[in-house]
């Protein structure tokens, strides 16, 4: 591990070559970790899926989970949400709560037999209740478009204000856009362009054109009642690494004029660490 620590991966991979080569799961979720990082090595795909897949079946979680990434992200293979939801499925029996939300953006985003409203409501509710912001915010986005459950603006709040305290920048700018809306709550300008504020500062990319929008909508003093109310908000929480990024990312009924939900594939999550041998 030392050599790993210190940035020396052709070294990582000289220790860690001959003990996975001897079986050892953890050197080799290890040698696919730095296939797949092109770390020591060129970046190769198919390499690191052989040896995620060999520590994969002795049962090791992360190298599971990471099976689940590439096969959901068809990095260096088809994109296979089947296999891709096999394995999260193996990870999140045991607990790993990053493929608990990856496993539910399966259900949800899939097409055909596949979705399953109902399990990634389950499996996102599991890992939201153990800090993974995305889920909470993913739980959110289910009960603000009433999939597979009834349309309830109010859980959607409570949902994505779990993942807003945690810094989630997608949640931020949906709940503005729910408070501008007056969707599960009073219409509120103060509100909205606090949230939104926010969002736009932790980088939402949607938050600034709907910021601009709101705030030429607000009188000067309700404009100084609500900066004040950003400079005065900081996450509660820190967000959970290694998450899958938002399914959906909510856009206003009356601001701007395109009311279409906006969707953004999602990104692949960083890798778990390396396993000591």
């Amino acid at each position: 591990m030392a050599a790993y620590d210190r940035h020396d991966y052709a070294a990582a991979l000289k220790e860690w070559q001959p003990i996975a080569e001897r079986g050892d799961p953890h050197a080799e979720y290890n040698l696919g970790l730095l296939y797949a990082a092109g770390q020591g090595v060129p970046q190769d795909y198919a390499k690191a899926v052989e040896w995620y897949r060999k520590a994969a079946d002795q049962g090791v979680a992360a190298a599971q989970y990471n099976l689940g990434v590439i096969y959901a992200n068809g990095q260096g293979v088809p994109r296979d949400n089947a296999e891709a939801g096999k394995w999260f499925q193996k990870a999140a029996g045991q607990g790993m709560t990053q493929a608990q939300s990856g496993l539910a953006s399966i259900y949800q985003e899939s097409e055909g037999a596949f979705r399953n409203y109902s399990e990634a409501q389950k499996w996102y509710r599991n890992a939201a209740e153990h800090g993974v912001a995305s889920a909470a915010f993913n739980l959110g986005v289910m009960y603000d478009l009433g999939q597979g459950v009834p349309k309830n603006y109010e859980e959607a709040i409570k949902w994505y204000t779990k993942a807003a305290d945690a810094g989630y920048a997608p949640a931020l700018t949906n709940l503005g856009i729910l408070y501008y809306n007056a969707q599960g709550v009073k219409r509120d300008l103060v509100q909205a362009y606090a949230w939104l504020a926010r969002a736009q500062k932790l980088g939402d990319p949607r938050a600034g054109e709907l910021f601009r929008t709101t705030a030429e909508r607000m009188k000067p003093r309700d404009v100084k009642q609500a900066q004040a109310l950003v400079d005065q908000w900081r996450p509660s929480a820190k967000p959970q690494e290694g998450v899958e990024a938002a399914t959906f990312l909510k856009q206003p009924e009356a601001v701007p004029a395109d009311s279409s939900a906006d969707r953004i594939a999602p990104e692949p999550p960083p890798a778990a660490a390396p396993a000591r041998p």
